[in-house]
């Protein structure tokens, strides 16, 4: 038994095994599909099962299941602490020092300024040049 949805030209919308209005109508009634086509299987039940669960690990009420290769979208912006140090990405480089809080010093009294320190000495670097290379002794070629 397969309840479908009908139309009545006189009555309207209702739901039925069989083409009859619930006033006793047969003739001008349609077949409408009002409701859309439902897949249900075991794999998209326990999708649903693990989307609930994670919705309530995470106290969400409006979880999205994403297809491959989507995100979920944010829901907020992070939180930003207008009073807390900057923290670099990344290093900076030429003067390791200054990285987020740390006090980096010497250990060994090598220097721990990186490249600044051999620009405030004075000391000129020279640019790469081409490598050398060694002739073939017995003249080979490509035939």
């Amino acid at each position: 038994m397969v309840v479908k949805e009908w139309k009545c030209d006189e009555h309207g919308y209702f739901e039925g095994t069989e083409a009859v209005c619930p006033q006793g109508c047969t003739e001008h009634i349609n077949q409408v599909f009002l409701t859309p086509v439902a897949y249900k299987s075991d794999r998209s039940k326990g999708i649903d099962k693990t989307s609930r669960q994670l919705a309530m690990d995470f106290n969400m009420s409006d979880i999205k299941t994403v297809k491959e290769g989507e995100r979920q979208p944010q829901r907020f912006q992070p939180k930003v602490d207008k009073n807390a140090p900057p923290r670099p990405q990344g290093v900076m480089w030429g003067n390791p020092t200054s990285i987020g809080q740390y006090g980096l010093r010497s250990v060994a009294g090598e220097n721990v300024n990186g490249l600044a320190a051999l620009r405030e000495s004075g000391a000129q670097l020279t640019k790469p040049k081409a490598a050398s290379f060694i002739a073939d002794h017995e003249n080979l070629k490509i035939k």
